[in-house]
């Protein structure tokens, strides 16, 4: 996906520092990807962890509640 598709996706943009994003599914576009980190978790639960730089823009494609909107629906 363009860079200039996800802005158009994006309803609000955050930009300061310490601020953050959450969701089950997020796509991402940056410079430079660093190598991705295993933090914690068991078997296929892993967490990964990896850093981003240059003009990095997140768009969040499906919220964290998205399983149970979808069963209570």
């Amino acid at each position: 996906m363009r860079q200039k598709d996800l802005k158009q996706t994006a309803t609000r943009i955050y930009s300061n520092p310490g601020e953050a994003i959450q969701g089950e599914k997020v796509s991402v576009q940056a410079r430079k990807i660093h190598k991705p980190t295993i933090c914690s978790g068991t078997g296929s639960h892993q967490i990964h962890q990896t850093r981003l730089e240059g003009t990095v823009f997140c768009v969040i494609d499906r919220p964290l509640n998205y399983i149970r909107d979808v069963t209570t629906n």
